[in-house]
């Protein structure tokens, strides 16, 4: 099984998805960056605008959008200020409610309430449910608990716009066939390569897998007891991915669809409690290694789902899956289940 090409560039298609796949639940920030009263993070899913916010100590996700007429609240990204819309001062308090706006009549103003949405934190990850029904189920949970995830320290963080649909960039992580062709000059010298055994694990909708280093450990157990040279990853569907390198360093990365040939990659390195106890100038050399490596990964992948995203649109048929990537399979059957 696989998807019809057409999903990939067509516009009608990202509707449905908006409608089926990511109103149900979706990935919006780390709760480190919520922690403080006017933390918000502001984003567009499928062209729509959502903030999720603290306001008054909660954490919430709001449409953003004033009730005034229209304009966006919170400009895209994150930062801290007040939930005030730029253009005429209106200003929302607890619970998205209005509580200020400057020289209007009352009379005028019929909605006062923007519109929320279901928000959970889970292991420092916080997701939103535009639907307003997570159905019990606490997002990522068996994934991120089979890879021993657990949130530390943050130091770096970058952005990266891709030419190419969404679903190609899930793809390109869930295998690791590509990793001798593409990343050569990264993934290859560390002894993690094409042809590395892998074993996948399936959670639901999420999946995860671990990649053993042919090289062995690399000496890196040596140095720091309880470190390793294996590569684990989880996605959490739909749009949440985490690995962590060698138990010290942990990549978490999201994507927001904004087109249907355009997707924002938003990624983060942190420290993980292993590495968080070593000494500083271990930390800060390892930590330095980890940002370039990840640039140079991330830039090695841009090129070829930019790629792959003109060949798709021009296909003759659809993606020819094989047994080593058994969780694109998986992925495809999810997402066609939850399209039809």
């Amino acid at each position: 099984m696989s998807i019809d090409p057409k999903a990939y560039w067509q516009e009608e298609h990202l509707e449905k998805e908006y409608e089926r796949i990511f109103s149900r639940s979706l990935y919006v920030g780390t709760a480190a960056s919520l922690r403080a009263e006017g933390d918000y993070v502001s984003y567009r899913v499928c062209g729509r605008p959502f903030v999720t916010r603290n306001l008054a100590g909660t954490v919430g996700t709001f449409d953003n959008i004033c009730l005034h007429r229209a304009n966006l609240i919170d400009p895209i990204g994150q930062g801290n200020r007040p939930f005030r819309c730029g253009y005429h001062g209106w200003q929302y308090g607890a619970g998205g409610t209005l509580m200020r706006s400057p020289l209007a009549n009352d009379k005028c103003i019929s909605r006062k309430q923007l519109q929320s949405y279901a928000t959970v934190e889970n292991r420092g990850l916080v997701f939103a449910s535009i639907d307003n029904d997570f159905a019990g189920v606490v997002p990522g949970e068996a994934a991120l608990g089979a890879i021993g995830f657990e949130m530390g320290e943050a130091f770096h963080s970058e952005t990266l716009e891709h030419e190419a649909n969404w679903k190609l960039l899930v793809e390109n992580v869930l295998e690791s066939y590509h990793l001798s062709f593409v990343h050569g000059d990264s993934f290859v010298p560390t002894g993690i390569t094409s042809t590395s055994q892998f074993a996948n694990q399936y959670h639901g909708n999420d999946s995860c897998f671990t990649i053993t280093n042919k090289a062995g450990s690399s000496g890196k157990d040596k140095v720091i007891p309880g470190a390793s040279s294996d590569y684990v990853h989880a996605f959490v569907f739909p749009n949440l991915f985490i690995s962590i390198t060698g138990g010290l360093v942990g990549f978490v990365s999201h994507f927001k669809p904004e087109a249907p040939g355009r997707t924002l990659l938003e990624w983060q390195l942190f420290e993980t409690p292993l590495l968080q106890s070593q000494k500083a100038v271990v930390r800060s050399y390892i930590k330095k290694n980890a940002i370039e490596f990840t640039r140079k990964v991330l830039g090695e992948d841009l090129v070829v789902l930019n790629n792959s995203q003109i060949g798709t649109r021009y296909a003759r048929g659809a993606h020819q899956i094989q047994e080593i990537e058994g969780r694109i399979a998986q992925f495809h059957h999810i997402y066609s289940k939850m399209m039809s």
